[in-house]
C-alpha cells in the first residue's frame, strides 16, 4: 500500500479540528454576548445558519475520513462543498473578508489535494470519483 503524503494527513487533521471548533461556535452563536447585533446583520435566520454549520461539519468530517483512507470522491466533495459554502457566506455575511479568507484556504488545500503525490495516494487523476484500479 502506498504511504499517505504528510500534507494530506495535515489537511485531514486541520479539517477535523476546525470542523469541531466551528460546530461549537455555531451552536453557541445565539448565546454569546453581543451576538444579537451580529445576527441582525445576517441575511438568514440563526436556525438556517446553524443547520448549514452542522451540515458543513458533517461534510468536512466525511471529507477528512475519505482523505485519510485515499477515497478520490472525498477531494471532489471537499471542493464542491467549499464552493457552496463560499456562495452561502458571500450572501449571508456582512463582511466579505471571511469569504476572501475562505477562498484562499479552499484554493491552497485544493492545490495540495491534486499534487502528484496526492494523485498517487488517491490513485485517481482530475475529478475522478473512483480509483484507477491499481490498488485493491
Amino acid at each position: 500500500m502506498e504511504k499517505r503524503p504528510v500534507s494530506l494527513t495535515v489537511i485531514a487533521v486541520i479539517l477535523i479540528v476546525l470542523s469541531l471548533l466551528g460546530l461549537v461556535g455555531i451552536l453557541m452563536m445565539g448565546k454569546l454576548p453581543g451576538s444579537e447585533q451580529t445576527l441582525q446583520q445576517l441575511h438568514v435566520s440563526l436556525a438556517l445558519l446553524q443547520v448549514m454549520g452542522v451540515i458543513g461539519t458533517i461534510v468536512n468530517l466525511v471529507c477528512a475520513y475519505g482523505i485519510l483512507k485515499g477515497l478520490p470522491w472525498s477531494r471532489v466533495l471537499y471542493v464542491v462543498w467549499g464552493i457552496i459554502g463560499l456562495v452561502f457566506n458571500a450572501y449571508t455575511l456582512p463582511s466579505k473578508g471571511g469569504v476572501v479568507f475562505g477562498l484562499i484556504v479552499l484554493v491552497v488545500i485544493s492545490v495540495f489535494l491534486w499534487t502528484n503525490s496526492a494523485n498517487d495516494w488517491f490513485q485517481a487523476r482530475g475529478l475522478m470519483l473512483s480509483r484507477e484500479g491499481r490498488r485493491g
